[in-house]
């Protein structure tokens, strides 16, 4: 078997305009792992979820003076270099990507919870027992969603299909 010769791209951990996860503090590896594996997910809807073998989004470590810290590199082939287009990269997350951080970040602290009483386990809502994050729409209400909640009006709505 042989390798394609791919280009490699760092794209940072998030958005360019988001905060992120800093080297050196307690929370670093957890806060990380999950900003790095929400921005792959926000750059594969932005480039149309490509196939993997000629465009791919994932998590690398590289060495710094306070231990390693990660980014998102994008992994290039020749067929994939006319898909990626470095002008569409975000600079903020989307409504997708905010619901799924507090999704993730509430379903951890349920975690923390039902470790430290297991009886609580009763007391974690269903959308934080999936083990896959759910599928948010691009929409303000989305964080509603993550948070455990379904937004309803009040009296007579319209549908927006």
């Amino acid at each position: 078997m042989f390798k394609l010769n791919t280009i490699e791209i760092e794209v940072g951990p998030v958005p360019a305009e988001e905060a992120c996860a800093q080297v050196g503090r307690d929370d670093y590896s957890e806060r990380s792992r999950r900003e790095c594996a929400v921005y792959i997910r926000q750059l594969q809807r932005i480039f149309g979820n490509p196939d993997p073998t000629v465009l791919r989004f994932v998590r690398r470590g590289f060495p710094h003076e306070l231990g390693r810290y990660h980014e998102v590199v994008a992994v290039i082939t020749a067929e994939g270099a006319d898909l990626f287009n470095e002008s569409l990269l975000p600079s903020e997350w989307d409504h997708i990507a905010r619901a799924e951080l507090t999704w993730l970040r509430l379903q951890g602290k349920w975690r923390e919870t039902v470790r430290a009483r297991p009886s609580a386990i009763e007391l974690v809502p269903d959308i934080f027992q999936r083990t896959e994050i759910p599928d948010f729409p691009n929409h303000p209400a989305a964080m509603w969603w993550a948070l455990g909640f379904m937004p309803m009006p009040i009296g007579r709505a319209i549908s927006i299909h």
